[in-house]
């Protein structure tokens, strides 16, 4: 087996910083920018790196040096733990159950028409960039002798949506848990939603705005149940 040298200074994540000849014993004078990690990492292999035992606060200065910042200046100082903070709440969906939510059931009577919560707004993460989407939701069943109060409707979206999501994935996941758990007639959702990755980035498209649907049983089957549910959700 060939001896291999690792340089005694490396990033954060453990990845060595070469010199644009490839060595790796050549301090870096500056922020290492993105690309050229990526044309240093090409040149020589890094040492197997423990991810899961460094620190959260840690990568995310590393990621701060990659884009070219100084993670020591003061408006960044205390930028990583925000960070860390906040995704209790951005991504908080992973620790909760859609069967916590719909735990609680309501004898419908003899209510047996569409119940309709409009136009309820939510906050996601698009898992191929990590950009946010958000827009609003209509979220729709039929009872079959049980209903929900509307807040779980809301809380179930929420749930999904505090995820790394796609909105086609995130359209389906209500209306299936909503299904599975209540056992109505029929689930119908339909989410319109803006997404960053296209206004930011890439086409840079402000506009457009994409609408995904799932319907579910009678809505599905059905076609002036179907056309109820599009009139009052676009009305």
């Amino acid at each position: 087996m060939s001896n291999i040298s690792y340089p005694a200074i490396t990033a954060a994540n453990g990845f060595p910083v070469a010199s644009s000849n490839g060595s790796a014993t050549e301090n870096r004078s500056g922020p290492q920018t993105f690309r050229a990690f990526v044309s240093q990492r090409n040149e020589i292999a890094p040492p197997p790196v423990n991810l899961a035992l460094v620190d959260s606060e840690e990568l995310i200065r590393e990621i701060l040096r990659r884009v070219g910042e100084d993670p020591g200046r003061e408006g960044l100082q205390q930028t990583p733990a925000r960070i860390v903070r906040s995704w209790e709440e951005i991504y908080g969906g992973y620790e909760q159950r859609a069967e916590e939510i719909l735990v609680t059931q309501f004898c419908a009577g003899n209510y047996d028409e569409m119940v309709l919560l409009r136009d309820v707004e939510f906050y996601s993460t698009c898992e191929h960039h990590m950009l946010p989407f958000y827009g609003k939701a209509h979220i729709a069943y039929l009872p079959n002798n049980k209903i929900v109060g509307l807040s779980k409707l809301a809380r179930l979206l929420d749930m999904h949506a505090r995820r790394l999501q796609v909105q086609e994935r995130l359209t389906q996941e209500v209306a299936t848990d909503l299904q599975r758990i209540l056992q109505p007639r029929g689930v119908a959702v339909m989410i319109e939603g803006k997404h960053q990755c296209m206004c930011c980035r890439g086409v840079r498209k402000k506009e457009g705005t994409m609408v995904t649907s799932c319907l579910l049983g009678a809505f599905k089957e059905n076609l002036a149940t179907r056309s109820e549910f599009l009139a009052l959700a676009k009305n």
